[in-house]
C-alpha cells in the first residue's frame, strides 16, 4: 500500500519536515494528483520550486531570440556578390595551385568574441564554389561576402595570374523559387559522407599517374556532361566552405586516432583522485628507493600499445595514415548541393544526374570514405511512399532556398573536408587535359605594358 501523504503536509516555505518525511511517497502522491486533478498539481509544484524550471526555459528560448535577432540585423547591412572565374587558355597549371587557392583563403577565419557575437551579430561567413551550366555554357563561379572581394582576387591571381575575375548577375534568381510550377521543374540533392569525417575521400593526388605524372581530370567527364544541356536546360554544382578554428578537428581526429590504435584513454584525474592518490605515490616511491626501480605501470602500457600497433592489419595502418594525413590539412566545414533545373518539355534528369553521380564515385574508396547523395530527409527522392509529390516539392523549394541564400545551415550536417580533398572535387581544368567545347575561358593572354612605354 502506498502511504497516502497529502501535498500539504509540505510547509508553505516548499521546505519538508524531514523528521517523518517519506520523498518516495510523496512522489506517488503528487503523481498520483496530477492524475486527479493535474491543473491543482501542476500549480503547486510551480508554487513549490517548478518555477525555476520556467526560469531556464525562458532564459534559454531569450537567448536563442535575442542571438537570432542581433545576426539578422547585421546579415542585412551585408552585401554578397557572385565572381566569374575564366579560365585561362594557355594555362599549365596543376590542381596543386587549387590545393593552396583554399589554403589562403582559410585566412577568411575571424575569432568572434563575446562583444561581437551578442551585440554586433557577426558571424562567421561561408563561402561558395560553384560550377554551372547554363544550357550547356559551362562556368566556374565564387560567391561570398563582398568584403572578402579583395582575399579571393588575390588567392585567385596568385596561382592563376592570367585568369579573369567578373563580377556578375546570380543566376540561381533567374528561375522558379517555388515548385509545383507550370512551365519548370527542378531536381535537388546534397551528397553526405558514409562515415565520419575523420576519414578522406580520394584526394586530386589519386588520379596522378606515378610514373609519368600525367593527370587524369575526374572532373572531365563532369564538364563534358555539362556542356551537353541544351535550351531550357541548367545543371548547378555548389560546395559551401565554412572556415573554422583547426583545434576543433584536431581533437576529433586525435579521439578516432586512439580508437583505431585499440587504446582505452583514461580520464582526466580530479582534485580528488590527486589527493587519494598521494599516500600510494608516496609508497611507491619510498619502495623504489629501497628495493630499486621496477617497471612502472606507464612503462607496461606502452609496452602493451606497441604490441598492438604491431598486431595492426595493413588496412588498418593504412586508416591511420589517412586520419593523420587529413588532420594535418587545412579543414573546413563544408555542404554540397547539386541542383537541375529545366523546362518540362526537356526536363530529363538522368542524363546529367548519372553524370554528376559517376564523378563523385571517382572520389570514393570502400575502405576509407565516400560520398553518397542524400534522400531520406533533404534530397528529392522518387521512392517515398506517401504523399511523394506534396513531400518531394517540400524538398525542392528547401533545397533551391538553401541553394540561393548558399547556407551552410539549411538541410543536413555540415562535415569537414581538407584544402587537398576541395582541390580534387572543385577545380579549374588542367585546359590541356579538359576538351569541353562550351567551357568559359579567357579569349587571350595579358601582358605587362613596357616600363619605357611614352604617354601623352
Amino acid at each position: 500500500m502506498v502511504q497516502d501523504v497529502p501535498i500539504s503536509d509540505v510547509s508553505s516555505g516548499g521546505v519538508p519536515n524531514l523528521s517523518n518525511f517519506d520523498f518516495g511517497s510523496v512522489l506517488q502522491n503528487i503523481l498520483f494528483q496530477m492524475g486527479q486533478d493535474p491543473l491543482h498539481a501542476m500549480i503547486w509544484l510551480f508554487l513549490h520550486g517548478g518555477w525555476v524550471i520556467f526560469l531556464f526555459l525562458g532564459w534559454f528560448a531569450f537567448r536563442a531570440l535575442w542571438l537570432d535577432s542581433v545576426q539578422l540585423k547585421a546579415q542585412k547591412k551585408k552585401r554578397f556578390i557572385v565572381l566569374a572565374i575564366d579560365v585561362p587558355r594557355e594555362s599549365l597549371q596543376t590542381v596543386k595551385a587549387v590545393d593552396n587557392l583554399f589554403a589562403h583563403l582559410a585566412g577568411a577565419h575571424s575569432p568572434i568574441g563575446l562583444k561581437e557575437k551578442w551585440i554586433d551579430g557577426k558571424t562567421q561567413d561561408p563561402m561558395s564554389v560553384e560550377i554551372i551550366s547554363i544550357e550547356g555554357h559551362v562556368q566556374y563561379l565564387m560567391h561570398c561576402n563582398a568584403g572578402l572581394r579583395d582575399l579571393i582576387e588575390a588567392s585567385v591571381y596568385a596561382q592563376y595570374p592570367d585568369a579573369e575575375i567578373t563580377e556578375v548577375e546570380d543566376y540561381a534568381t533567374k528561375v522558379p523559387q517555388h515548385y509545383p510550377d507550370d512551365t519548370y521543374d527542378c531536381f535537388g540533392t546534397e551528397l553526405i559522407p558514409v562515415k565520419s569525417d575523420v576519414y578522406p575521400i580520394k584526394n586530386y593526388e589519386h588520379f596522378e599517374d606515378k610514373m609519368t605524372g600525367e593527370f587524369k581530370d575526374p572532373l572531365a567527364a563532369l564538364l563534358e556532361a555539362f556542356s551537353r544541356l541544351g535550351p531550357g536546360e541548367q545543371a548547378w554544382y555548389q560546395i559551401i566552405i565554412t572556415p573554422i578554428d583547426q583545434k576543433e578537428f584536431g581533437k576529433k581526429s586525435a579521439t578516432e586516432m586512439v580508437a583505431l590504435k585499440g587504446e582505452r584513454r583514461p580520464p582526466k584525474p580530479t582534485f580528488a583522485d590527486h589527493v587519494a592518490n598521494a599516500p600510494m605515490a608516496v609508497l611507491g616511491a619510498a619502495g623504489n628507493v629501497i628495493f630499486g626501480t621496477g617497471v612502472s605501470a606507464d612503462t607496461k602500457k606502452r609496452e602493451e600499445n606497441q604490441m598492438k600497433m604491431l598486431m595492426l592489419t595493413p588496412g588498418e595502418r593504412g586508416k591511420m595514415e589517412a586520419v593523420e594525413k587529413k588532420a594535418a590539412k587545412i579543414q573546413y566545414k563544408c555542404k554540397i548541393r547539386f541542383m537541375y533545373i529545366g523546362r518540362k518539355e526537356v526536363f530529363q534528369k538522368g542524363k546529367i544526374l548519372q553524370s554528376f553521380i559517376g564523378a563523385i564515385k571517382q572520389f570514393n574508396t570502400n575502405d576509407l570514405q565516400a560520398l553518397k547523395p542524400e534522400g531520406n530527409k533533404v534530397g528529392v527522392n522518387g521512392a517515398l511512399l506517401f504523399m511523394r509529390d506534396r513531400r518531394n516539392n517540400h524538398r525542392k523549394n528547401k533545397l533551391i532556398r538553401g541553394y540561393r541564400s548558399r547556407s551552410d545551415w539549411v538541410g543536413v550536417a555540415l562535415f569537414h573536408m581538407g584544402t587537398d580533398e576541395l582541390a580534387g572535387l572543385w577545380h579549374l581544368p588542367v585546359v590541356k587535359d579538359v576538351k569541353a567545347p562550351q567551357l568559359k575561358k579567357t579569349e587571350a593572354k595579358k601582358i605587362e605594358p613596357p616600363i619605357n612605354l611614352p604617354f601623352g
